[in-house]
């Protein structure tokens, strides 16, 4: 697939540490994580079996720790068209929200990429979190990449709000990052997909299109 997320933003995707959106692997943490709090990072693949050592040594270098990793299947609407892709979800510890910018830009450059989407986790306090998001992350179980992507191809309103989604390789989780406001949106969405909203977790946070 062209691009990050927007090659990246397939999912409008993401992963909460602590909250299980599919099997990760967990490679060392790679920066101290005594004074850190969890982000997510979506990035478009480029096959390279190297792929996920390379961007985990340049996430690290520019000062944030990896924690995991998760190979993901993603589909985003790019103009008249959805483009169908390999994508990587890597969960982070960051000190800072400018930290983790910081980190995208290096990813974009590295692996040329057009953007690439993070999600900085507010605090667990759900009245909160709800109060200050721009953005919420969906998780919903055990839905089928195929099955999501023709759904997501009929419907027009989430090309426009959600501009993508992907789903895990290894359990089949789907996952969304959408606006507070596109919530109904991504409710119908999950149910054109064959998935139970009633299993969906919803975490909040800030999201950003680093390009």
């Amino acid at each position: 697939m062209r691009g990050c997320f927007m090659r990246s933003m397939l999912v409008w995707p993401l992963v909460c540490i602590g909250v299980n959106f599919g099997v990760t692997s967990a490679p060392p943490a790679t920066a101290d994580t005594g004074d850190c709090r969890p982000a997510a990072l979506f990035i478009s693949t480029d096959g390279s079996p190297l792929f996920d050592l390379q961007a985990s040594t340049t996430i690290a270098l520019n000062g944030a720790s990896v924690t995991g990793s998760t190979p993901l299947d993603g589909v985003y609407w790019s103009g008249e068209s959805a483009d169908v892709g390999r994508a990587r979800r890597f969960q982070l510890c960051v000190v800072d929200e400018p930290t983790l910018h910081t980190v995208a830009e290096a990813l974009c450059r590295q692996f040329n990429q057009q953007a690439v989407l993070t999600f900085d986790y507010l605090p667990e306090d759900t009245a909160h979190a709800n109060a200050n998001a721009n953005a919420i992350a969906i998780a919903v179980p055990d839905v089928d990449f195929a099955r999501f992507v023709a759904a997501f191809v009929a419907d027009p309103a989430a090309h426009r709000r959600l501009q993508g989604g992907s789903v895990t390789t290894a359990d089949h989780t789907l996952i969304l990052i959408a606006g507070k406001d596109d919530l109904d949106t991504a409710r119908r969405l999950v149910h054109a997909s064959g998935g139970d909203w009633a299993r969906a977790t919803i975490t909040y946070g800030d999201r950003e299109l680093v390009s």
